[in-house]
């Protein structure tokens, strides 16, 4: 009769709880909802296992250290061996057992309530890998200081790179200043990239464009882009301004449109604060005011064809086809100084606060030591470089043939580390990386994504063009691509991710 009475008295329990947990949502169970620890294995008096099966349904094994006492979601068990029991068949089987009391069961109000920041460091980290890293930031880091000080702490985020990416980034001794940031990017862009329907959308703009688009670039963010085409044409959009629910705000995108920019084709562009930087076959450097309605400030004559630029607060440096590199001080309104160490054509131009870094015709780099104010080192390749880009010690470039280089430049050591085939059919035109991936262009119409590491992986080809690809920019997320079927193409998030450049 006690034992009776003890088993409805615990029903009546169990039968409460049960009820409470099963009103809520599975999606908002309700405060104490969380996980119940259990004693281990119980005998009544006669020796009879009390405690409730296990996921395999085996009677004689206790489930564990904790048991779930909510709603099952039974779509993340593979097969019906690997789901555990109905809440009801746990509580009425340890509710029926013989000898059983109220305070065995798993519904006791004095069971141990473990909550997120209670669970041991590995399976918190474990959860996390299956957060993205902008929920981790924005949210965990909030939850207490426990939290805080694991996720920002360098070390967790250099691992959980590691883990996702094993192969070695970055791909050349670097000092990265926030792996936290390094982290998010990378992540930002496989994500994005791996899935560029979804992610991404794509359109193209192609208005008073009469001839191909030559060259592109982004500025502000990724908001203003600037096209030059052979035309002599030089159009500034401003991207915000288009809506894909509104076809017909792709003409409001288009603030200027300046018919003979130049008399040659416009080959070149750099940016600075406010000013656009133009280089054309007509042998000039222009200065634009983007604040003062595309005012042409400044105008500068080189002896040939302006190939590239390279531009910093009063310093300018400019490529040309007469195989000479030109150095100006805006300052001064003259060239300052005009080298030549080429025996071809100087087709792209890079540097820091310590080097300037040419490529030429002539299938060679050579590196000019700003201090020294003399060429250092020469490099020698297998195939001329079309377009570079160089920074974080790393130079990366594309070449003729269509292959994929990378110039390890730590300490100044400036050494070839390898070239890559990655699966362009024709001469490679656009180079940019960035800490989250490298992006490519070839006049094979195509346009590659690649993780940025020394094993640089295919993330994505973007085929949108009908005919080659010219030249590629990439800022704040936003790519741009300027084709040779006259066209500008334009990628941009479908969200604001808060990308950095």
């Amino acid at each position: 009769m006690a034992t009776e009475e003890a088993q409805k008295d615990m029903s009546n329990n169990c039968s409460t709880d049960q009820s409470r947990t099963m009103t809520s949502s599975p999606q908002t169970p309700p405060s104490d909802f969380v996980c119940s620890a259990i004693s281990p294995p119980r005998r009544s008096a006669d020796g009879t296992n009390t405690s409730p099966r296990n996921f395999e349904g085996n009677a004689d094994v206790p489930i564990g250290d904790a048991a779930l006492t909510g709603p099952v979601d039974r779509d993340m068990f593979d097969s019906p061996s690997d789901m555990p029991y109905d809440e009801t068949d746990l509580l009425s089987e340890t509710s029926m057992t013989d000898g059983a009391t109220a305070d065995d069961s798993v519904c006791s109000e004095s069971d141990v309530i473990i909550s997120l920041d209670t669970v041991p460091v590995e399976i918190l980290l474990h959860i996390c890998d299956f957060l993205e890293a902008g929920v981790i930031i924005n949210t965990l880091t909030k939850v207490c200081q426990a939290f805080q000080i694991l996720f920002t702490d360098e070390i967790y985020w250099r691992t959980r790179m590691a883990r996702r990416w094993p192969r070695k980034y970055p791909p050349v001794p670097y000092e990265v200043e926030s792996w936290q940031d390094a982290c998010v990017e990378r992540e930002r862009s496989h994500r994005a990239w791996s899935d560029s329907d979804e992610h991404y959308e794509h359109f193209t703009f192609s208005d008073n464009l009469f001839a191909a688009v030559d060259v592109v670039h982004l500025m502000q963010n990724g908001s203003l882009l600037a096209a030059g085409s052979r035309d002599r044409y030089l159009t500034l959009l401003n991207l915000t301004k288009y809506d894909s629910q509104r076809p017909e705000t792709k003409k409001e995108m288009k603030l200027h449109s300046i018919n003979k920019a130049h008399t040659g084709w416009i080959w070149c562009m750099a940016s600075l604060d406010s000013y656009l930087y133009t280089g054309s076959w007509d042998t000039r450097i222009k200065v634009w005011d983007l604040e003062r309605e595309m005012e042409t400030v400044s105008s500068y004559k080189c002896k040939s064809a302006v190939l590239d630029l390279h531009v910093e607060e009063n310093f300018l440096v400019a490529g040309a086809f007469d195989r000479k590199v030109y150095f100006l001080d805006p300052r001064q309104g003259n060239f300052v100084a005009i080298k030549r160490w080429h025996r071809q054509p100087v087709l792209c131009v890079a540097g820091d606060d310590r080097y300037i870094v040419t490529g030429s015709e002539d299938k060679t780099f050579s590196v000019y030591d700003r201090r020294a104010a003399a060429v250092f080192k020469v490099l020698q390749m297998e195939s001329y470089p079309l377009d570079a880009s160089y920074h974080s010690n790393q130079l990366w470039f594309g070449d003729k043939d269509g292959q994929l280089n990378l110039i390890d430049t730590s300490l100044g050591k400036f050494e070839l580390v390898q070239r890559y085939n990655i699966g362009h059919t024709d001469k490679m035109t656009g180079v940019v990386h960035t800490q989250g991936a490298i992006f490519t262009a070839s006049n094979d119409s195509s346009i590659r994504v690649l993780e940025p590491s020394l094993e640089p992986q295919l993330i994505t080809s973007l085929q949108k063009h009908s005919s080659g690809v010219a030249g590629i920019d990439y800022q704040n997320g936003v790519l741009a691509s300027a084709g040779c079927d006259i066209t500008v193409g334009i990628w941009r998030p479908k969200n604001d991710w808060g990308w950095k450049s």
